[in-house]
């Protein structure tokens, strides 16, 4: 494992990973030891290891080239006349075709050069030692390199796909952020316009309405500072109950009346919190973009323990309706949707005589 860790490592860790490796070309030279050398064997296997290096070092760490695993085994059989042990350049050659991405070329490349270096030898009445010692470790070399290729390449899927589950989980987190974010700012600051405006007008008619209405701007905006806070830790205090006194006295301050049928309380918790930012968006596109008199908001349960919630309104639709083209849907109603499909619900808009129809269902968490 340090061997693979130490390939991924960046080019440093990579060198260092190869050049271990070449000490096993103190091998080459043990014949000159025993039965002496010429300065052709010196000269002939210098240019041959040069050759040998500049090929070995040139390829990406176990992603050879097809040509180099075979150019190395044409230095081996080329150095074999300089009373060395050259086999060993059929091993380098057997461990770089191992590295081949296809296995089926790999071990097919294995193949054919034992194949050749055992005719070789025979060819030219080499000792047999030669072609057992050139065999039996390259199949080692070969058996060895891909257990580590194989290896090497899982931890580097493994590492991408750990950087592609960083990746998407922080543009999740961004956009769920980004959604949350839009949805309390978007109804808070709604209805704090609407209620400043509604203060301003009743200031010199009914100053004590004016007061309690200046008093709920700042109670909405301490609450908005909380909720942007939890939404920006990941925690979701929406309660379906709240929701609905705070969208009847948003409603209210627009001059908009609303109806409730059904009970808040009797949602389920895993239902609760979603459903109250879906309200909320609702409301919030009734206040801004309608002209609405009247919402009717109606909560009922289906079989299966699924949760179904209409707002519907009588004002002019804030989703522009073509006959020849879908619905069109801003910002707000995209996060609605999404967060409903991410807890296995779902989001329907009709468009109504007047005004829309806003459905949003979900099943309880098991």
């Amino acid at each position: 494992m340090n061997a693979i860790s130490a390939t991924f490592r960046g080019p440093h860790g990579a060198s260092r990973f190869r050049w271990f490796y070449l000490v096993y070309l103190i091998i080459y030279p043990i014949p000159w030891f025993y039965d002496g050398f010429h300065t052709l064997d010196i000269v002939g296997s210098g240019v041959g290891l040069i050759a040998f290096l500049t090929i070995y070092l040139s390829y990406a760490p176990l992603q050879p080239a097809f040509w180099q695993g075979w150019a190395i085994a044409g230095i081996a059989f080329a150095m074999a006349p300089f009373h060395g042990i050259w086999t060993v350049f059929i091993v380098y050659a057997s461990a770089t075709f191992a590295g081949y991405a296809s296995r089926h070329r790999a071990v097919a490349s294995l193949v054919f050069v034992l194949l050749i270096l055992g005719l070789f030898c025979w060819w030219t009445h080499r000792p047999w030692p030669d072609a057992v010692f050139g065999a039996s470790f390259s199949i080692a070399s070969f058996a060895g390199t891909s257990l580590t290729t194989d290896l090497a390449r899982r931890h580097r899927q493994l590492l991408e796909t750990q950087e592609e589950v960083r990746h998407l989980a922080a543009s999740t987190e961004r956009e769920r952020i980004a959604r949350d974010l839009h949805d309390l700012l978007g109804h808070s600051l709604t209805v704090i316009a609407v209620k400043a405006e509604l203060a301003e007008r009743l200031n010199t008619l009914d100053s004590s309405r004016s007061r309690r209405e200046i008093q709920e701007i700042a109670e909405t905006a301490r609450q908005s500072l909380r909720e942007v806070r939890a939404a920006v830790a990941g925690m979701h205090g929406a309660s379906l109950p709240r929701e609905v006194a705070q969208a009847e006295s948003s409603l209210r301050s627009a001059g908009i009346r609303m109806q409730l049928s059904g009970d808040p309380e009797a949602v389920d918790v895993s239902q609760d919190g979603i459903l109250a930012m879906a309200l909320r968006e609702a409301v919030t596109n009734i206040i801004r973009h309608t002209k609405a008199a009247h919402c009717t908001i109606r909560l009922q349960q289906e079989r299966g323990k699924t949760a179904v919630m209409i707002i519907e309104d009588d004002g002019q639709a804030y989703v522009p309706v073509n006959a020849r083209k879908p619905l069109t849907e801003g910002h707000g109603l995209r996060g609605m949707r999404s967060r409903l499909a991410a807890a296995g619900g779902a989001l329907h808009i009709e468009q109504g005589t007047k005004g829309l129809r806003v459905t949003a269902r979900l099943g309880a968490s098991s």
